[in-house]
């Protein structure tokens, strides 16, 4: 019998941060967890051209990009039913849109075993 691909195999994850170091290590954990990195978008606009116009089967944002929410990515993402994870280094009572708000949080900084076990729970096909 053959082996089963990893659980997050192809999955193409949007990359939303703005830390060039930051996006450099989710990049690399994805790429490690068998999945397509799309990006890393550091801006707003550059991150809803991405949510727009690409193929994707998830995306994790960095809630705050050089002084701006990442919300209204958040909200054409969720438009096109793309799960998500926020990344943020705000305490969870961070003032989420409603529509967000259930959305799941990763705490910065984020250890790599805890990002992984979100990543398989929120974006592995069932």
């Amino acid at each position: 019998m053959a082996a089963q691909p990893p659980p997050l195999h192809g999955l193409r994850i949007l990359i939303v941060e703005d830390n060039l170091l930051a996006a450099m290590e989710l990049e690399h954990i994805l790429v490690e967890c068998s999945c397509t990195p799309v990006g890393p978008a550091a801006t707003v606009e550059h991150a809803l051209r991405l949510a727009r116009d690409e193929r994707l089967d998830g995306a994790v944002l960095d809630v705050n990009l050089r002084d701006q929410t990442v919300f209204p990515v958040a909200e054409e993402l969720a438009r096109r039913g793309v799960p998500m994870i926020f990344a943020t280094g705000y305490e969870y009572d961070y003032d989420f849109p409603p529509q967000l708000a259930d959305r799941p949080r990763l705490r910065k900084p984020y250890a790599e075993r805890e990002l992984v076990r979100l990543l398989r729970a929120t974006f592995a096909p069932a």
